[in-house]
Formats: C-alpha cells, sequence, structure tokens
C-alpha cells in the first residue's frame, strides 16, 4: 500500500493567556490544522424505523466521497485495492455525546482516499429526534444498523458467517466511533462482527463516567456535570433549557477538556462547541441521551467483539484512565484477532479536534497491518 505524503501544517500558534479568556476567530481555511483540503460532503436522508412504535423518522448521513486528487494513489485503501478508488472500504463513523456530523470533519479531512458516512444520531443534528422511542444506547444501535443498510452497506449475514461485498465496489465498511459514539459503534460491531472489516475507537468509554480512575478531580467532574444535566431537567422548560444550551458553559466545558498548545485548534474547537454543541432537538432528548452516555461503557461488550480493533486514547482524557484503557484492551484482546491501543500524550477527550492528523496515521497504520480499511 502506498503511504501519502505527510501533512504538511501550518507552525502552531502559541497560545497567549488573553485567547483562553477571549477566544479568537476560528480559522477559515482549516488545513492550518491538519495540513488536509476541507472536504465538502453530501447530505443524504434515509428513512428508520423508531425502535419502539416502527414509525418512520427521517435520519441525516453526511457522505464524504473520495477525493479526486487521491483517486491516482490509493493511500487510504487497503493492499490490493482496485485502481481508481474501487473497492475501497467505506468508514461510518459516529460522533459522541451533543455532537453532529462536524465533530469528525477534520478527520474526515485527514483521510482524501476513503469515502466516510457520518450519520447524525436521532435528536442531534438534522436527525429529528425519535417519534415515540426514549434515546437509549439500544435504540441507537438499532436506529443505525437501520441506516447503514438503507445505505446498501451492509449484506445479510448470520453471526458466524462472513459478510459478502456491498454492492457499488465496495467492501464491509469500517466503524469508527468518538466517545459516546464508541460505546454505539461497539454495541453494533459486537452484534454481528462478521458485517464489518474493523473497529476504531476514539477516546472509548472504557469505564462508566462515576469511576473513571481514582483521581477525585475527575470523580468531582464527573459529578458536577451529572448535577447539571439532572437540575436542567428539572427545571421549567424555558429555563432548563437555557442552562443546557449556556454559551458559557459550553465555554468551560472547551476550556476544560482542551490540551492543544495552538492557538488555531484552540479557536476551531471552540467554534465548534458553540456552533454545534446545542444542536439538538429538545431538552428530553439531551437528557435522555446524557443518561444514556453515563450507564454503560465498551467494557460491556468487549468480549463481543471478534473483529480487529483499533483504540486511540488521550494520556489526559478526563472521562477515562490510561488504566482504564489498557483493561479495556486487554479485555477486546480476549475476543478480537488483533487488538491495538495507542495512548497520546498531550491531549485528553478531544483527539478528533486536537489530533486528528495523528489518528488519522494511526488508522493508516492499522489498514496496513490487519487489510481492516
Amino acid at each position: 500500500m502506498s503511504t501519502p505524503p505527510p501533512a504538511v501544517t501550518a507552525r502552531p500558534l502559541p497560545i497567549r493567556l488573553r485567547d483562553r479568556v477571549v477566544v479568537p476567530p476560528a480559522p477559515r481555511d482549516t488545513s492550518v490544522i491538519t495540513g488536509f483540503s476541507a472536504r465538502t460532503p453530501e447530505r443524504i436522508i434515509v428513512e428508520v424505523p423508531d425502535p419502539v412504535s416502527g414509525r418512520p423518522t427521517p435520519l441525516a448521513v453526511w457522505h464524504h466521497a473520495v477525493d479526486a486528487s487521491a483517486r491516482a494513489a490509493p493511500a487510504d485503501g487497503p493492499p490490493g485495492g482496485g485502481r481508481d478508488g474501487e473497492h475501497r472500504t467505506p468508514v461510518v463513523a459516529v460522533h459522541g455525546f451533543r455532537g453532529d456530523h462536524h465533530g469528525l470533519a477534520l478527520l474526515a479531512d485527514c483521510l482524501p482516499g476513503l469515502e466516510m458516512f457520518l450519520p447524525e444520531l436521532p435528536g442531534f443534528g438534522h436527525s429529528p429526534a425519535f417519534p415515540d422511542a426514549p434515546h437509549t444506547v439500544a435504540h441507537y444501535v438499532t436506529a443505525l444498523g437501520s441506516a447503514v443498510e438503507a445505505l446498501g452497506l451492509m449484506t445479510g449475514t448470520s453471526a458466524g458467517r462472513r459478510a459478502a461485498s456491498p454492492p457499488g465496489g465496495r467492501t464491509r465498511p469500517t466503524l469508527l466511533g468518538h466517545s459516546f459514539g464508541s460505546v454505539i459503534a461497539a454495541q453494533l460491531a459486537a452484534a454481528d462482527p462478521d458485517r464489518w472489516a474493523g473497529l476504531v475507537l476514539l477516546n472509548p468509554i472504557c469505564e462508566p463516567a462515576l469511576t473513571a480512575d481514582d483521581s477525585t478531580a475527575k470523580v468531582l467532574m464527573s459529578r458536577i456535570a451529572a448535577g447539571y444535566y439532572e437540575v436542567s431537567a428539572a427545571l421549567p422548560e424555558r429555563l432548563g433549557s437555557a442552562l443546557l444550551s449556556s454559551p458559557l458553559v459550553v465555554w468551560i466545558t472547551g476550556t476544560v477538556m482542551a490540551k492543544t498548545t495552538d492557538r488555531h485548534t484552540l479557536a476551531y474547537l471552540h467554534d465548534q462547541h458553540q456552533n454545534y454543541f446545542s444542536a439538538y432537538d429538545h431538552r428530553q432528548v439531551l437528557v435522555e441521551a446524557y443518561r444514556a452516555s453515563t450507564t454503560g461503557s465498551v467494557l460491556d461488550v468487549a468480549e463481543r467483539l471478534r473483529l480487529p480493533v483499533l483504540l486511540v486514547a488521550g494520556a489526559d482524557d478526563e472521562l477515562g484512565s490510561v488504566r482504564g484503557q489498557k483493561k479495556l484492551a486487554r479485555r477486546i484482546g480476549r475476543a478480537s484477532p488483533l487488538a491495538r491501543l495507542e495512548i497520546l500524550d498531550g491531549v485528553g477527550h478531544l483527539i478528533h479536534y486536537e489530533r486528528a492528523p495523528q489518528a488519522a496515521d494511526l488508522i493508516r497504520s492499522f489498514s496496513a497491518e490487519t487489510g481492516a480499511l
């Protein structure tokens, strides 16, 4: 497999004290962060059944086609991949809690040779809330599975039988999830591992929120977050919704989680949070999704992940300790033909913003080692 040239990014701009208080404007050209041109996705709307009532509901999926400039050298494809981008493995990437497809845009930019599908979970972004079902992990898994089927990325399989290649010259897709999306992606992969070429988990949720590490500060942060959502749920609708979407709270969240030393990246992630962190359908969706995000972890299905798995975690992640990530990798390794854990220093829970090029390089390496992509 050919290796893409290293990304050329602008020299990092040091963060000044005032940048942490008054965030500078986000860069219009994100190549100063990634070294890659921004890709423009197409929005696809598929209908999926409500997991409780079966009523059809629309779900938005953002499709990144393979860049024309990447077709000549299938650097992001598997060994033996077809010419002109044929027979490449598509990637289905699931965003995290309070996110939408924008959160994974930098990663998509860094993988121009891959076809990517970024679904927006029901109740977030351009996907309306479920009409009848509560927003739980199990219901998200059901809806996402239906969406992947509707996109024609799957053919029927049963457990233990290798999936046939989907139509259109594609091979089986790879599944990717970030943060809360890692829990959803892991459960979907565990339900039928043979349907997927591989599983990539960025900032995987490796332990329930209130047991993250033995750090008092981390446990305290988790309890403050839980209290914030429960208080917001108990307040009158207008007041509770205002608290949940408060720009000040969103800024505090980004400030606490950011570890970057680059001014461009800091400005970008704050801009993303302010613009899209509150792009949810209504208060009940957010409260239900928060409860879902704190009551489970990838560990719940670790020993059912019988497919190659790449875990990419931050050494300073507030939502998962290094010890917890190593435990998760060991548990996955009991079933997986390959469970590879990469711990990135100097970053926390925002790998998809702060280390997108590095995460993309790890995905390419995983591809070369396993043929998963």
